[in-house]
């Protein structure tokens, strides 16, 4: 069994928890969420961080098999002249899923997946849904384009649509990570507070995909374990140099 506390939790069921205490059990899985009220007393065996612990994140957009063949003149709706080239190896469809792990993702979409690839998605740690010939009803059911691509976003947002993350492919990325979507959304857009982001970052995702287990920290859910580090906490926001530690 862990406990963890950090100066702020970020649940996704509820108000963000200061010093709030997060246990898990020893698979990982969410015994309860304790709401300290601010309270830091200190208790036998828990761990404290510095910093806002949020869900592991939920990727809604990537492209594990075609990693140098996305542009940015390729129509995300029309994938039917692309081929698998040279780069759609076991080595790049590996490489990819370890950025996933490295930077805190739990839960990803993977479009277009090939038969190559499964043996080493049922071996890593992210739970996936493959995307093969439901492409184009999958991305009208999520309201498309209300998921984030950061490179694609804009500032005129309105808030009350839910947004998901999506990063892409190795060619369109240097590393597949939600985390720099993120602070680049927050650079584009700083009225923007560190809740809503995290919500569009593994709440929605974990809802559209249909992953029961991942988006939130509630009992009986393993949803993995984030730490966010250098927040503006004034405004409870991140911050260029804002840094991300995979604690589970």
């Amino acid at each position: 069994m862990r406990k963890i506390t950090a100066s702020y939790i970020i649940s996704n069921a509820g108000v963000p928890l200061k010093n709030g205490i997060l246990i898990l059990d020893d698979d990982n899985f969410i015994i309860d969420l304790i709401d300290r009220k601010g309270s830091v007393k200190e208790i036998q065996n828990l761990e404290y961080y510095s910093g806002v612990i949020v869900p592991g994140f939920v990727d809604v957009f990537t492209f594990l098999s075609w990693p140098n063949m996305i542009t940015p003149q390729v129509d995300c709706k029309d994938m039917s002249g692309l081929k698998l080239g040279e780069s759609g190896d076991i080595k790049s469809i590996q490489r990819a899923i370890n950025h996933l792990e490295a930077y805190g993702t739990k839960g990803a979409a993977d479009f277009f997946s090939i038969q190559q690839s499964e043996d080493l998605k049922t071996n890593s740690k992210i739970s996936f849904k493959d995307i093969r010939d439901s492409s184009d009803r999958y991305l009208d059911e999520m309201g498309f384009p209300n998921f984030i691509l950061g490179r694609l976003f804009t500032n005129n947002i309105s808030l009350d649509k839910a947004f998901c993350i999506g990063t892409g492919s190795l060619s369109s990325h240097s590393k597949l990570s939600v985390f720099d979507e993120l602070k680049l959304i927050q650079n584009l857009n700083c009225n923007l507070n560190l809740e809503q982001l995290i919500k569009w970052a593994c709440l929605n995702g974990a809802n559209v995909l249909g992953f029961d287990q991942l988006g939130s920290f509630k009992a009986g859910k393993k949803p993995g374990v984030n730490l966010i580090t250098n927040i503006d906490y004034d405004r409870f926001c991140l911050k260029a140099d804002s840094k991300l530690k995979v604690l589970v």
